[in-house]
């Protein structure tokens, strides 16, 4: 595997860890399942990472925790690459037949991530597996929009 692709993967995992952990909307204290649990097959395979014995896939995982616990945190805040893939909003279906918000709304994406509504608001849809992008908004908050009908919606990040 070229620098670069892992370069970009090790951005990528710290920037998730370190927002989970600096945000503390992750809930669940087990986030880390080692590579090849977080990544789809497909991502895995791609990346040249099922070329790897098992013994080296475990000293990959094992350098990236060091790295998310020691120095992730330092490079999400100053590495420019990661800081434009943050303003990116993440593209997402939620799972199953869509009614909008009402309030208390949960919205479970076909990623496994679970968000909630943050904000008190009603919107009434109907459709299949929308697709939604997730952002953050000039306030720092996270924002979740139904790219079908631009309706937007403030969401905390529960799982």
């Amino acid at each position: 595997m070229g620098s670069k692709p892992l370069i970009r993967l090790i951005a990528l995992i710290a920037m998730l860890g370190v927002m989970g952990a600096v945000i503390g909307e992750e809930s669940d204290t087990s986030v880390w399942k080692g590579l090849n649990r977080m990544m789809s097959a497909e991502e895995f395979k791609q990346s040249g990472l099922d070329k790897l014995d098992p013994e080296e896939l475990e000293r990959l995982d094992r350098w990236l925790l060091q790295f998310l616990v020691h120095d992730s945190e330092l490079v999400v805040k100053t590495d420019e690459t990661i800081r434009e893939m943050q303003k990116q909003p993440i593209r997402h279906r939620i799972v199953g037949h869509f009614r909008g918000w009402d309030g208390k709304t949960t919205f479970t994406l076909d990623n496994g991530q679970i968000w909630g509504q943050r904000v008190p608001s009603r919107y009434f849809a109907s459709l299949e597996d929308p697709e939604v992008e997730i952002s953050r908004n000039p306030l720092g908050y996270y924002e979740l929009k139904v790219v079908e009908t631009g309706r937007r919606v403030g969401v905390t990040r529960i799982k």
